[in-house]
């Protein structure tokens, strides 16, 4: 067993939530879409003015827009970019970051160069080079009143990842 498992879809209806309980009428940056559940959920809550989103995979990114295209007649701005989280920072102050990331090698989106898995190779790789630039950037946009909040589980091959997401969080905080 390879310790990889499939990938799968966040549930829009929890998002939605989610969306709802920390941000009225506000930005939100997800910083890895993955399939779209969060942005499902962010257009379903009524309450996100506007969605910034980044994923560095061509084909989800294209999903993406399609996402977007379909639900154009919304009334919520929704800011695309085809770029990993490590390597891009909102341009605007940022009321929720909210994701949930790659689980280092666990789940792969891609084989493109550009997914994380592939860009840092070894555990330590993967936090200092994603995990921790991606926190130094939504703490660099964040509202001084926003809210970072990531989904994360500890997995098969990685059975301290929690752990690891929290500790980066408070010595990037």
């Amino acid at each position: 067993a390879s310790g990889v498992q499939a990938v799968s879809n966040f549930r829009p209806v929890a998002a939605a939530s989610i969306y709802y309980k920390y941000t009225k009428n506000g930005v939100v940056w997800d910083m890895s879409c993955g399939y779209g559940g969060r942005l499902l959920g962010a257009l379903a809550s009524g309450v996100v003015k506007k969605y910034i989103g980044t994923d560095p995979c061509a084909l989800t990114y294209k999903g993406l827009k399609t996402i977007e295209y379909d639900f154009n007649h919304i009334d919520m701005e929704i800011d695309l970019n085809m770029v990993g989280s490590e390597d891009f920072v909102p341009n605007e102050e940022v009321d929720l970051c909210f994701t949930s990331p790659p689980y280092f090698n666990t789940e792969k989106y891609s084989n493109e160069e550009t997914q994380s898995w592939k860009k840092y190779s070894t555990k330590k790789e993967w936090l200092e080079g994603f995990l921790k630039k991606t926190m130094q950037n939504c703490y660099s946009c964040l509202k001084d009143d926003g809210l970072m909040i990531i989904n994360i589980a500890n997995v098969k091959v990685y059975s301290n990842l929690e752990n690891d997401v929290l500790r980066m969080a408070y010595l990037e905080h």
